[in-house]
């Protein structure tokens, strides 16, 4: 059997994994793009810095006003702190820290064009083993990258300095790179600004899903899940025997008409629970088993009030309805407690069917039992007595009667022997046939037998009176 698992929690955790998804999708989307964004213009803006310095460095070069590019890249420096600009040879050793540059030009312009500097660079930068830059120097294309160190991050970018043939004339034609242009810019402010995005969109994201959900619960809980489960309390109250209660229906909607027919299917219910009081539990199960008609053995028990006739001419009409409900409830009781089904009533007639073991048995019981509460509570029933016929034996059954009304019914030989030791019974007395009294003898203490003529019958029937019983010992 499967675990009970409440509607309220499945609803709400389709509702947080509808937002997580998303909502979540939406937000990281947008702190993605504007993240990207950060990055691009931190790149572009990197780039852009970099073909200007690129301009100026060799509009500085071309003229051999080397000292005037130094002194750019520390103007540079000195105005931006967050930006270092070194210029680098193809060996990767940082330029200007020693003569040889101005020696080169020298020897090929085949005199003293510069004067060798007698200040040298204090601290020379040596990039040979970057990988990055050795790519930047033989693919000859910028390179840019980013790296972190002592808890900042920066973007370094490698631009290569070609050696032009305008250029070849001071630095020579032996190689393609005269030199590397080396910009580092410290993005540890837009990193930090992309991590505080991320953080402010998940605290977002968070509250935007709590809020929702609690929203959509709340909402749902009042349109959706009360309403079912009022629906559940009115069916179950309904299953336990009380037809009173019926669902509220607050909305015209699906649960509303889901209400209304629950509505209809309750009155419906009571409806055919007042009408089996009138119907024979064996007339019910077998419209239940769709019978047509059988035969089966069966004992047969008929009871029906004395000189009612003359007690209802002489009574008012509400006395009479009240003492005939209450003979017929109390006998009723009785029959049903002991095992028997109420076939009809006819008038002031009982007619009731006993099947099964001990048949014979419980039937008897039960014509006792009534004797004995008439005879006690004469007052209560208002002088009313009755006479009752017990037979056995195999019957028909059948639903009896046309395709507008018909009743599921005993007939045969054997109900008409019923009914007719319960017309022949005085009141207060109990009559079985020779069938029944063949099953109880042993228990039963009778007076008898005696010789009944019954129409249609060539010879008398034995029958006997019903005094008392012992009960079978359980």
């Amino acid at each position: 059997m499967k675990r009970f698992v409440p509607l309220t929690r499945k609803i709400n955790l389709i509702i947080i994994s509808s937002l997580v998804v998303g909502v979540g999708i939406v937000i990281a989307y947008f702190a993605f793009t504007q993240n990207l964004s950060l990055r691009q213009t931190s790149q572009g803006n990197l780039r852009q810095q970099s073909d200007i310095l690129f301009q100026s460095i060799k509009n500085a070069m071309l003229p051999g006003e080397a000292p005037i590019a130094v002194q750019l890249f520390e103007d540079i420096r000195l105005a931006n702190p967050a930006y270092k600009i070194f210029l680098l040879r193809a060996n990767g050793v940082q330029a200007f820290s020693d003569n040889s540059t101005i020696e080169t030009v020298n020897a090929n312009q085949d005199s003293r064009v510069f004067e060798p500097r007698k200040v040298l660079l204090q601290e020379v930068m040596f990039m040979e083993e970057d990988p990055n830059f050795s790519r930047s120097v033989r693919e000859r294309r910028p390179v840019l990258f980013q790296e972190s160190a002592e808890g900042k991050t920066f973007f370094t970018l490698y631009k290569p300095l070609l050696n032009l043939p305008k250029c070849t004339r001071c630095h020579g034609s032996t190689h393609t790179v005269r030199g590397v242009i080396n910009i580092t810019s410290d993005i540890t402010q837009v990193v930090n600004q992309q991590r505080n995005n991320l953080l402010i969109a998940s605290g977002f994201f968070v509250v935007v899903v709590l809020v929702l959900t609690l929203l959509l619960s709340l909402y749902l809980h009042g349109t959706l899940v009360r309403p079912v489960k009022h629906i559940g309390e009115v069916c179950s109250t309904v299953t336990s025997g009380d037809f009173s209660p019926r669902v509220a229906v607050a909305n015209r909607d699906e649960i509303g008409e889901l209400g209304e027919t629950v509505n209809h299917m309750v009155e419906g219910l009571y409806e055919r629970f007042e009408l089996s009081k009138f119907v024979s539990s064996s007339t019910i199960q077998s419209i239940r088993d769709g019978e047509r008609g059988a035969k089966a053995e069966m004992t047969l028990f008929f009871s029906d009030i004395r000189s009612f006739t003359s007690y209802s001419e002489r009574s008012q009409v509400q006395d009479v309805v009240d003492s005939l409900n209450r003979v017929l409830n109390f006998q009723t009781r009785i029959i049903q407690q002991n095992g028997g089904d109420i076939d009809k009533y006819v008038g002031d007639e009982i007619v009731a069917i006993f099947s099964g073991q001990g048949k014979e048995e419980h039937a008897c019981l039960s014509a006792l039992e009534i004797q004995n509460e008439i005879m006690h509570n004469r007052e209560r029933y208002n002088g009313l007595t009755v006479g009752i016929g017990i037979n056995t034996g195999e019957v028909i059954l059948g639903m009896i009667g046309s395709e507008k009304r018909a009743d599921f019914t005993v007939i045969g030989d054997h109900v008409n022997i019923a009914s007719r030791l319960c017309d022949t019974a005085k009141p207060g007395m109990i009559l079985i046939s020779e069938g029944v009294y063949r099953e109880v003898r042993e228990r039963a203490r009778t007076k008898g037998p005696y010789h009944l003529k019954v129409k249609g019958k060539q010879g008398d029937l034995s029958v006997y009176q019903l005094l008392a019983m012992k009960r079978r010992s359980v």
